[in-house]
């Protein structure tokens, strides 16, 4: 049976959405994914980028990248947060979270480099490590250093 946005908005529109559960809906949810990103309601949109990063399949890495540009942090920091779910996180999503002038985008964006390393996001960590006015992201970009190549 076809995935329909109203399939996808039943999954979300829960106080806590089941986002295993809601993956299951596959690749065919992304469109709709997308959708409710840059739809108006800012409290769906962030479920909709968190649950961008549980869903692989081709075309999840483009809606995160659109959820890393929403104006709202909100939804940044979901798709922040969901990116480490995501083996295919590419070089510039990752710089785009860490160079975030959120502080909750950098953190989550550091969090996802805890379980996802992808190369050349070293001088960004750097960058943060050296050069950030919060302390405890310092300190995080401090020890993910150690892991990335």
């Amino acid at each position: 049976m076809p995935v329909t946005i109203q399939d996808v908005v039943n999954q979300l529109d829960r106080e806590e959405p089941d986002y295993t559960q809601a993956a299951r809906l596959g690749p065919e949810a992304l469109p709709f994914v997308r959708q409710l990103i840059q739809g108006d309601n800012v409290a769906l949109a962030s479920k909709a980028a968190f649950l961008a990063g549980q869903i692989s399949g081709e075309g999840t890495l483009q809606v995160l990248e659109i959820a890393s540009r929403h104006p709202d942090p909100v939804v940044r920091v979901a798709a922040a947060a969901s990116a480490k779910n995501f083996t295919g996180l590419s070089t510039t999503l990752a710089n785009t979270f860490l160079n975030d002038a959120d502080a909750g985008v950098r953190t989550w964006g550091l969090r996802t480099l805890e379980v996802v390393q992808p190369e050349g996001v070293r001088p960004s960590v750097e960058r943060i490590m050296k050069d950030d006015p919060d302390p405890v992201l310092r300190e995080r970009a401090r020890k993910v250093i150690d892991r990335l190549k």
